[in-house]
């Protein structure tokens, strides 16, 4: 079985969501190949990507010809209009695509997209604004990803209260049902482009790590059982 990150992906339409997708694809090391019918959004991302080209994704033997029917997943981002994301679904499932998904704006398109048969359907405007919702309701919560049964794993502010403590001390999964993942602690960065200090992953935790000011903890659990956490005083 391959790895995801040897899959050769396709990404249809770079827009916003599109382009910021295929870059964080390409970091990861995936080949990536951008698909697109104006030739300004390819050449945004054509330095970043595998292969960037210009051309009418709904068009199957261009599809074809183009090598986008070999790809292993296929994205199909395009925002402004949804009967080119139905058309190019239906192409890419009927030459035997594994995963295909679809960008859906409404209920009905996304009912479309599973009738069609798509491996999952995208929500990128509802995705962002439920986890802008809960985390300007739960201050100190900065993201959210939604894991399903009632579990989601959080990024959240460290509470004063926990600062000066150690893990073992603090008795996390003990006190409040969640699993601590790793601590995101600002550190300085040697870049002359971009910010001074960022966030990263601190590493493997043991009962002896200590809590710093400013620290985020990645969590594991329950919206209620993180509440908690972070009533903590």
């Amino acid at each position: 079985m391959k790895r995801r990150s040897d899959l050769h992906f396709a990404i249809i339409g770079i827009g916003a969501f599109g382009s910021a997708l295929a870059k964080k694809l390409s970091e990861e090391g995936a080949y990536v190949i951008a698909i697109d019918n104006n030739m300004e959004h390819i050449n945004q991302v054509k330095e970043y990507v595998s292969d960037a080209i210009c051309f009418d994704a709904t068009d199957p033997e261009l599809l074809e010809s183009h090598g986008i029917t070999n790809v292993d997943v296929a994205v199909i981002s395009i925002g402004e209009t949804f009967e080119p994301v139905a058309l190019i679904a239906m192409h890419l499932l009927n030459a035997g695509v594994k995963e295909v998904y679809g960008r859906a704006g409404s209920r009905i398109q996304e009912q479309i997209l599973e009738q069609i048969g798509i491996t999952d359907v995208i929500h990128p405007e509802r995705q962002v604004a439920e986890r802008m919702g809960i985390s300007l309701v739960r201050r100190g919560m900065s993201d959210v990803f939604d894991i399903g049964e009632g579990l989601a794993m959080f990024e959240v502010q460290a509470p004063d209260a926990m600062v000066g403590y150690t893990l073992e001390e603090l008795e996390i999964r003990k006190r409040y049902e969640l699993n601590l993942i790793t601590i995101k602690r600002l550190v300085p960065m040697d870049s002359e482009i971009g910010p001074e200090k960022q966030y990263k992953p601190i590493g493997i935790l043991s009962g002896k790590t200590t809590i710093k000011e400013g620290d985020h903890f990645l969590l594991v659990g329950r919206k209620e059982d993180v509440d908690k956490l972070l009533e903590t005083n």
